[in-house]
């Protein structure tokens, strides 16, 4: 689990932080085209609501995933269409509202033990991923290596650290704009299809 170099791209928080809640396993051939934390003209950051959204597809692998992963969840709250053959999927995470407050507000080594290691399993079989969400969840240990990284002369590496430490995580904040999904629904009503699907579990 080594870290040789920092993350320079934003990466969404939502899906890093909260998608493991969901508890679907890592790998499986159906994921979220993206994930957000709050939905334009529908939910804030404030609703604690984590919005998906899907490719809808009809084939058998992903009506189980729908029906066992998505509508079966039991933070399923909401479902929408939308043009282009996609989904959102919302989901309502008031029942862990403190953990999704403190991605929110990028705390994530504030979140609770049951959310780290739901996070920790989720990307455990991802060697490229884990030792960097490692740091962020724990990064007590993990301020001095990030100085090294960060600074290119040696002397500097103790003040790095210290203002690291000061800060107190290694992830930067959310982008709340990145994290605010923005298409509207082609309809507002949950779908008959979800409706009978909902009806059967």
């Amino acid at each position: 689990m080594s870290i040789s170099s920092l993350y320079k791209d934003y990466y969404q928080k939502s899906r890093l932080f909260l998608y493991p809640a969901l508890k679907v396993k890592k790998g499986v051939s159906v994921t979220p085209i993206e994930t957000y934390m709050a939905w334009e003209g529908y939910y804030s950051t404030d609703d604690c609501k984590l919005v998906c959204v899907y490719h809808l597809r009809t084939d058998d692998e992903f009506r189980k995933f729908e029906k066992s992963k998505l509508l079966g969840n039991d933070l399923f709250h909401d479902f929408k269409e939308l043009a282009d053959n996609k989904g959102v999927y919302v989901f309502d995470f008031s029942s862990n509202k403190e953990d999704f407050q403190h991605v929110v507000r990028g705390k994530y080594s504030k979140l609770s033990n049951d959310a780290k290691i739901r996070i920790m399993s989720f990307f455990s079989g991802n060697r490229a991923q884990i030792g960097y969400i490692e740091s962020y969840l724990y990064p007590d240990k993990y301020f001095g290596l990030y100085a090294k990284l960060l600074c290119n002369k040696e002397k500097e590496m103790d003040a790095m650290e210290q203002l690291l430490t000061q800060v107190g995580e290694l992830c930067s904040i959310p982008d709340l704009k990145e994290e605010t999904f923005k298409e509207q629904p082609i309809s507002l009503n949950i779908t008959p299809k979800v409706l009978h699907l909902l009806d059967n579990q």
